[in-house]
């Protein structure tokens, strides 16, 4: 920008001395003119210098003027440049502070994904806890109730008996393969027992032939066909589970 504003500069000096040789040459042509028609006289040299003079103070005053005039245009293409770098700048800054935006929600986003990864994982855990809990509490509880029936003569109800689920249920129905299976196989205890050694154990206190005679001298009357019911689907599950078992072995 410099170099353009050099440049022009020396135009205008240019230009200013064109003018002034040609309002120079008028003058020159006048005052010969005035040789021509006046002698060499003082008042003659007088009127020349007076003219000179004239002329000089009228070329400075043109040169001020067209100066001003190129200091005022370049001031303008400089306060043009700076409002141009101004506006760059505020652009630059506008899509900095856009990009930074995005880089935090970005990050929110990253941190609200982490957060829910870490939330379900605890609840996962929790509800793995719960189930281990269950399980190993629901199996102490079992084998603690099949000590405390065996060393009772108390009448037994249905729900008296500990059948082999981890939630006891409230009518034959509620017993399925699936919950036996998974009460009585779990890793979760009697780890010093074989699968089928842990099935053999509950088919001894399941036996229709075997235990269900003596079980069911000590069930309530208004029980014994749902007690009948319950142990006859325990030992089929039980017999399926062995039978398993056996092919897999």
């Amino acid at each position: 920008p410099w170099q353009h504003m050099a440049d022009t500069y020396a135009w205008v000096v240019e230009q200013e001395f064109v003018q002034v040789d040609r309002k120079n040459r008028t003058t020159e042509q006048w005052i010969f003119e005035q040789k021509v028609r006046f002698p060499d006289t003082q008042e003659r040299r007088d009127i020349e210098e007076r003219v000179r003079r004239r002329m000089w103070e009228e070329a400075v005053n043109n040169f001020d003027v067209e100066a001003e005039k190129w200091m005022r245009h370049e001031e303008e293409l400089r306060r043009m440049a700076v409002e141009r770098e101004r506006q760059k700048a505020k652009a630059l800054q506008e899509e900095l502070r856009r990009y930074e935006a995005r880089i935090r929600e970005r990050r929110r986003g990253e941190e609200e994904i982490r957060y829910r990864a870490q939330h379900a994982a605890a609840i996962r855990e929790r509800e793995h806890q719960e189930r281990v809990k269950g399980i190993v509490e629901g199996w102490e509880r079992y084998e603690k109730q099949w000590a405390s029936l065996t060393a009772s003569s108390e009448p037994l109800g249905f729900t008296d008996i500990p059948w082999p689920l981890r939630t006891a249920p409230k009518t034959p129905e509620d017993i399925t393969p699936t919950g036996v299976s998974a009460f009585l196989l779990s890793p979760l205890h009697s780890q010093n027992l074989s699968r089928k050694e842990r099935i053999r154990a509950a088919q001894l206190r399941f036996h229709p032939d075997r235990a269900l005679p003596r079980l069911m001298r000590r069930v309530k009357e208004e029980d014994k066909e749902l007690v009948s019911d319950a142990v006859g689907i325990v030992a089929r599950y039980l017999n399926d589970m062995m039978a398993r078992e056996k092919r897999v072995s």
